[in-house]
């Protein structure tokens, strides 16, 4: 079974971690929210507390498949000066395991010296701030083992395509039915 981990700094925003978290799981891809705090205990951008599963310090990276960054501020800010965070993103990347970053998030990628070589997209007006090999204004971008997205109304088909990544299209479609995604998406 694939295995995820939706880093959770404070300040994120709850609708992109959260998302993904439950979707994933959904597809029976197993999800761990990994505070990157000294605390389990994480407060969103929208003072919505939500207790982490593991901290950052305490998780074995040869598990995981993947790495989230969800968005929102001061969020962001924290998971890019983090040095810790910066190091699990470039050696997942390295690794070519799945990145994926979502609104303001791809910040992070930029800190950790990945934008640079992919093509990308992220919240409107802070496409000046990235140094993407090229940005796409797409909702959602899928490019090599790295998926970026653009915010909070993109938040599932951005788990959507972290789902087709890892489980396969099928179960994507399948996730997708269940969750009624035919009524919005055409």
């Amino acid at each position: 079974m694939s295995k995820i981990m939706v880093l959770l700094p404070n300040g994120y925003e709850e609708i992109e971690a959260l998302t993904v978290v439950d979707f994933c799981r959904r597809a029976e891809i197993e999800v761990d929210m990994v505070s990157i705090t000294d605390n389990l205990e994480t407060k969103g951008d929208h003072d919505i507390i939500i207790k982490a599963d593991k901290l950052l310090e305490d998780v074995n990276l040869g598990d995981y498949d993947g790495v989230v960054t969800p968005g929102g501020y001061p969020g962001t800010m924290m998971l890019k000066e983090d040095s810790n965070v910066l190091e699990v993103v470039k050696m997942f990347f390295d690794e070519k395991k799945l990145v994926a970053s979502i609104c303001a998030s791809p910040l992070v990628l930029k800190a950790a010296r990945v934008a640079e070589h992919i093509e990308g997209t992220i919240f409107p007006g802070l496409e000046e701030q990235m140094n993407f090999k090229k940005f796409r204004e797409e909702a959602v971008v899928v490019y090599n083992n790295v998926i970026t997205s653009r915010g909070p109304a993109t938040a599932t088909l951005f788990a959507y395509s972290i789902i087709e990544y890892i489980a396969g299209k099928e179960m994507a479609e399948k996730i997708k039915e269940d969750t009624l995604a035919n009524y919005i998406i055409n």
